[in-house]
């Protein structure tokens, strides 16, 4: 094993591909604590312990770079185990690339939950039952599909699948050589791969609309909201974040005795979710949390928090199997708002059944099962503002065709 310094102090090879770990944990956890604890997974090529560089103390970030990807999947496991010496138990990832551009939308995805399945080129002579025998000695095997090769009749593309990524890593280092196997880029990876890109010199689309529904596509930047302690500086917040690909750049907004806040822009939703799904309730460092939301998720929270107050607490929506007596009219002026803040609105007055936006429109409805509760939110949710949008409330006066007849005879 190479033995360099604590900090970046080279850049670390990305072969083989999702070798190396990131892991979070106490800041005097020293270099040797952490090759004492993995070292049982596999050979380590490289372990890295991020440092200040002003005073030589620990981070309570480290890497640990293995010579096979296989190892790396072991140490995965000791994910909240405790290291020796300390009390609190570490998290354990796989890292996203350490030297690659800040900027790039074609990092890989490194859940490996996502990396199950392995692409191999074997002779046309197999079959899936052969195949899934010969690879059984690796794992369990979960599926098999062939794909001939159209322009050659002696061989065929195989998808394996297994049930985890160890699994998956061991049978592509063990595997006949022959089959130059690898790890299958993920459905999704592959699609956006293949979706062409957009051009400045190509017109945009510009037409207004109402919904506040998420767009179908995941592509375009995705800002997120992070509150952390206030040991941590932009660069630590940088590296913290870096670990799930995707991130563009980072910046602290706020900051305070307590606390500060920083926003965290995604090339796409999907990695953004990603960083969500790893990152928020982290403790970093040691016993402080950090809390990730999306941008729009946390300005609901303060929206909230602000002009909702005034009405009391949110109260359980109404299960819709009782008849819905009443309906609440609203348009959202400019735009419309997200579901769940309206939502979060209506149910102060109790009895709300639910709230729905008519698509690609600004206005919508809100249904009750009392009178009571249906006039109460009327009156005092019409003019009310929630962020950037002015609510405009009415009473819904529904007519069958039988009582618009009768209106028009009168």
């Amino acid at each position: 094993m190479s033995d360099y310094g604590s900090g970046r102090t080279k850049e670390i090879s990305e072969e083989p591909p999702m070798s190396r770990l990131f892991i979070i944990c106490g800041k005097h956890i020293t270099k040797d604590q952490l090759i004492k604890h993995f070292e049982s997974d596999g050979t380590i090529e490289e372990c890295v312990v991020i440092t200040d560089r002003k005073t030589g103390q620990g981070k309570g970030v480290a890497y640990v770079k293995f010579t096979k990807t296989s190892s790396a999947a072991r140490g995965l496991l000791k994910n909240a185990t405790i290291i020796e010496g300390d009390t609190r138990p570490i998290k354990v990832m796989i890292s996203a690339s350490y030297n690659r551009e800040k900027s790039s939308d074609n990092a890989s995805d490194v859940n490996e939950n996502h990396f199950l399945r392995l692409f191999a080129i074997v002779p046309s002579s197999r079959t899936e039952e052969q195949l899934k025998e010969e690879f059984g000695s690796f794992g369990t095997v979960t599926q098999v599909r062939l794909v001939p090769d159209k322009k050659n009749d002696k061989q065929c593309a195989a998808y394996v699948k297994f049930t985890t990524f160890l699994e998956t890593a061991l049978a592509i280092e063990n595997c006949n050589p022959c089959y130059k196997a690898k790890f299958c880029v993920p459905r999704n990876k592959l699609q956006q791969e293949k979706e062409p890109k957009c051009h400045a010199s190509e017109p945009v689309n510009r037409k207004r609309s109402h919904s506040p529904e998420r767009p179908s596509s995941t592509r375009g930047d995705t800002k997120l909201v992070a509150i952390c302690s206030v040991q941590l500086n932009q660069d630590r917040i940088w590296r913290l974040f870096d670990i799930c690909p995707g991130m563009k750049y980072c910046n602290i907004v706020t900051a305070n005795d307590i606390n500060i806040t920083a926003t965290v822009v995604y090339s796409n939703r999907d990695d953004a979710q990603r960083a969500v799904d790893k990152i928020h309730g982290l403790e970093y460092p040691i016993g402080e949390r950090v809390i990730v939301r999306f941008e729009e998720e946390f300005k609901d929270e303060i929206i909230t928090k602000d002009a909702l107050s005034q009405f009391g607490p949110p109260k359980p929506l109404v299960t819709e199997q009782v008849p819905c007596v009443k309906k609440a009219f609203f348009i959202c002026m400019p735009e419309a708002i997200s579901v769940k803040l309206l939502t979060d609105a209506f149910c102060r007055f109790g009895d709300l059944m639910k709230v729905y936006i008519v698509p690609g429109k600004r206005h919508g409805y809100a249904e009750f099962a009392s009178d009571v509760a249906a006039n109460r939110a009327i009156q005092q949710l019409h003019g009310v503002h929630l962020g950037d949008c002015r609510l405009k409330v009415l009473e819904c006066a529904e007519y069958s065709g039988e009582n618009k007849r009768n209106k028009l005879e009168h």
